[in-house]
C-alpha cells in the first residue's frame, strides 16, 4: 500500500507487504523467506522527524501497525495478499529483481497495492510508486505493539451516557495534531449505543464513539475512533470552510446534558445516541428545535430527542421536541409557519429562507438567512421558523426542481426558477426587493401564505431534462501525456501548448509518451474533457486490460466540473493493453449524464534509466 505524508515540499511514501508470503504456482515460492514477524522501518511523522514505524504480519494474511507510524498507517488493521508476479502492481514490478507484489483490502488503507523485494530473512523492501523505496528490517515481537498514546486518550472500558467528554475531547485533539494536521481543531462528536461496531464497552452494551475533525490549511475533515479494531484514524474528504465550526475546549458534560432534559420531562431510561456540535444560526434538529451554537442532540431509547445548550457559562437551556411546556428553557410557542401554495409539480423540494435585513438578499450568498427544506405532498408544502424573536423580517421561498440546493439567478438577478415572497409582491418587472416583503413579526404563532410565482415563458407544467439539466454539455475530447508539473496543478491544469491530443478509440503505438525518466514524472495520462454548462460534479471511472491478463477496475475519481477545458490524470498507467473509460456528470436530476471512451496502449517503451 501507499501513502503520502507531506512535508514542506517533501513527499515520503510508505509501504506495506503482504502476510502471506507468496502464493501460485511459482514452484521456487516455498524455499523463500516467509515475511510473517514483525518489521521496522524509518519514516518521517507530520513535524518531518525521522521515528520508527512498527508493522506486524500474521500467518493468516492480518497486518497491524503501531501508533508511531505516520497517516493513514497508524493503529490500521487489514488482510494483504501477495502473488509472486507483477499482476497486482505490473508498472512497478522489476521482472528478476523483485519477489511479486501485494494488493491490501480493508479499513481505510483498501485496494492499495506495490511490489516488494525480499533480501534474505531480514530485509525488505516495498516500492509503491516509481522511487518510493522503503527499507523494512525484521525486529523483537518484545516490544508493546503500540504505545499507549491511543488508549490514554479514551479508555476501552466506560461507562453510559460518557462522562467527562470534554478531558477526552483535549485529549483527542492533542493526539491528531500530532499524526495528522497540526492545525485540525474538533468539529463535532458522535456517540452511540449499538450492536453494530463499536470502539468502546460499557456496562450497558457497545457504544461508538467518534471524534470529526478539520483542517482549514489542507481543507480536509478526518474521523478518529479511539481504540478501533479496524482503524482509528480514517481520512475524510473535502468541505466548505464556511460549514466547519470549531467545539470550545470546555463545554457542558454528557451527564449533566442528559439530567436537563430529565428534569424537562425526558421519559426514556436510556440514552440511545448524544451528538455535539456548534450549529450555525437557523439549523433545526428533529421536530423543529430551533439550535444555535454549541448543543448537545441527545435521543432517547423511546426516540424522544432534545437539545441543551453546550456552551459555558452554563445557560441552563434544554428543550424536548416532543414537549409541551411552555415554561423557561421548554420549547417556545414563537412560531412564523408558512404555507407554499401554487406549486406547479411535486419534483424536488421547496427551500425557505428567513431575511433579518436586505443583506445579500436574495442570494443569501454568505448564509446569514436562516433556511430550511420541505418536501412537496400535492404541489403544496409548508415550514416553520421557530423562536423568532420579535422584529422585521422577510421570507423567501424557491422551487428547487433541480436539487442544485441554491436559488438559481440570471445574470441580471431575475430567478431561473420559481420564487414566492412574504406579502405576495407583485413580480411583473422581476423579483421585487427585500422592503416588498418586509413583515413585522411580534410574537406567538405567525401563519403565512406564499403563492409560488415561476419566470414568464415557463408553461405551468414545465420540465427539465429528466436526466440532467439541458444547458450541460461535456465531451471527452481525448486523451495526452503530459509530465508532473502538469498533473501537480489539480484542477487548475492545462495542457501544455503542442501537446498532442489522441482521440477516443485510438490506439497508441511506437514509443509516444513513453516515461523517460526513472521515476517515471512524464508519460503520465490525462482526459481531455470539455464542458459547456453552469459548475457541476462528476466522475470518471477507469478499467484496465492490460496485455497481461486480467481485469481491474479502479475507485472513480471525482472532480468539480467548470465550464472549459479540464484535465483528470488517470493514475499510473504505463501497461500495454486496454482501457475502458466511464464519464458521468451533470448530477442535477439525481441521474447524470453518461460518456463512454476507449484507447489502448501498445508501445515499446524502452526501460527507463
Amino acid at each position: 500500500m501507499s501513502a503520502i505524508i507531506r512535508i514542506g515540499l517533501a513527499i515520503v511514501i510508505v509501504g506495506v507487504i503482504s502476510a502471506c508470503g507468496h502464493s501460485g504456482s511459482d514452484p521456487s515460492a516455498a524455499s523463500r523467506p516467509t515475511t510473517v514477524g514483525r518489521w521496522q522501518a524509518e519514516m518521517y511523522n507530520p513535524a518531518g522527524q525521522r521515528q520508527p514505524c512498527v508493522m506486524e504480519i500474521g500467518a493468516t494474511g492480518k497486518i497491524a501497525y503501531g501508533d508511531t507510524c505516520p497517516m493513514p498507517l497508524t493503529g490500521q488493521q487489514a488482510t494483504i495478499t501477495s502473488v509472486p508476479n507483477g499482476n497486482f502492481a505490473p508498472n512497478l514490478y522489476v521482472t528478476g529483481k523483485d519477489s511479486g507484489t501485494f494488493m491490501i483490502m480493508g479499513g481505510g488503507i483498501s485496494g492499495m497495492v506495490g511490489a516488494f523485494r525480499l533480501d534474505g530473512s531480514k530485509h525488505m523492501t516495498t516500492h509503491t510508486a516509481p522511487g518510493a523505496d522503503i527499507e523494512w528490517t525484521r525486529t523483537s515481537s518484545e516490544t508493546p505493539m503500540r504505545s499507549a498514546a491511543a488508549s490514554e486518550v479514551m479508555p476501552a472500558q466506560i461507562q453510559w451516557p460518557l462522562g467527562d467528554v470534554p478531558a477526552f475531547a483535549q485529549r483527542a485533539a492533542a493526539y491528531v495534531r500530532s499524526k495528522w494536521q497540526p492545525d485540525a481543531f474538533l468539529t463535532s462528536i458522535q456517540l452511540e449505543q449499538t450492536s453494530g461496531f463499536t470502539n468502546a464497552q460499557s456496562p450497558d452494551g457497545g457504544v461508538l464513539v467518534q471524534f470529526l475533525f478539520y483542517s482549514p490549511g489542507q481543507q480536509l475533515t478526518l474521523t478518529y475512533m479511539p481504540n478501533s479494531p479496524a482503524s482509528e484514524l480514517m481520512p475524510g474528504s473535502s468541505a466548505d470552510p464556511r460549514d466547519e465550526r470549531a467545539l470550545p475546549a470546555n463545554f457542558v458534560d454528557l451527564p449533566a446534558a442528559v439530567a436537563k432534559l430529565r428534569a424537562k420531562g425526558m421519559r426514556g431510561v436510556h440514552v440511545k445516541s448524544a451528538h455535539l456540535e456548534n450549529y450555525g444560526r437557523g439549523t433545526y434538529v428533529g421536530g423543529g428545535i430551533g439550535v444555535f451554537g454549541t448543543e448537545w442532540v441527545i435521543k432517547s431509547a423511546l426516540d424522544e430527542e432534545g437539545v441543551v445548550l453546550a456552551e459555558l457559562p452554563d445557560q441552563n437551556d434544554a428543550r424536548l421536541a416532543s414537549s409541551d411546556q411552555a415554561d423557561e428553557g421548554g420549547q417556545a410557542a414563537d412560531l412564523i409557519h408558512v404555507d407554499i401554495e401554487g406549486l406547479r409539480n411535486n419534483r424536488g423540494q421547496v427551500y425557505c429562507q428567513i431575511f433579518q435585513s436586505a443583506r445579500n438578499f436574495p442570494s443569501n450568498s454568505d448564509g446569514n438567512a436562516a433556511t430550511t427544506a420541505s418536501t412537496i405532498t400535492n404541489r403544496h408544502a409548508a415550514c416553520d421558523f421557530q423562536n423568532q424573536e420579535p422584529g422585521s423580517y422577510a421570507v423567501l421561498v424557491f422551487h428547487d426542481e433541480d436539487s442544485t440546493h441554491v436559488l438559481e439567478l440570471n445574470p441580471d438577478g431575475t430567478p431561473r426558477e420559481g420564487v414566492g415572497l412574504s406579502n405576495n409582491p407583485s413580480a411583473v418587472a422581476g423579483l421585487p426587493s427585500y422592503a416588498a416583503a418586509k413583515f413585522t413579526y411580534r410574537t406567538g404563532t405567525m401563519n403565512l401564505t406564499i403563492d409560488m410565482k415561476y419566470p414568464a415563458g415557463q408553461a405551468p407544467d414545465a420540465t427539465r431534462s429528466s436526466s440532467a439539466s439541458a444547458d450541460a454539455n461535456a465531451s471527452l475530447t481525448g486523451f495526452a501525456f503530459v509530465d508532473g508539473s502538469v498533473t501537480g496543478q489539480g484542477s487548475r491544469a492545462k495542457l501544455p501548448t503542442g501537446t498532442k491530443i489522441y482521440p477516443p478509440g485510438s490506439t497508441i503505438t511506437g514509443t509516444e509518451g513513453c516515461p523517460t525518466t526513472r521515476y517515471h514524472t512524464d508519460g503520465m495520462i490525462v482526459a481531455v474533457i470539455d464542458y459547456q454548462g453552469r459548475p457541476t460534479a462528476a466522475s470518471l471511472a477507469v478499467t484496465r486490460h492490460p496485455a497481461t491478463g486480467g481485469q481491474f477496475q479502479n475507485a472513480p475519481y471525482y472532480l468539480d466540473l467548470d465550464p472549459g477545458r479540464t484535465l483528470q490524470f488517470l493514475g499510473p498507467i504505463f501497461e500495454n493493453g486496454s482501457y475502458d473509460i466511464r464519464f458521468q456528470y451533470d448530477y442535477s436530476l439525481g441521474q447524470g449524464k453518461t460518456l463512454s471512451a476507449t484507447f489502448a496502449l501498445a508501445r515499446n517503451c524502452r526501460p527507463t534509466p
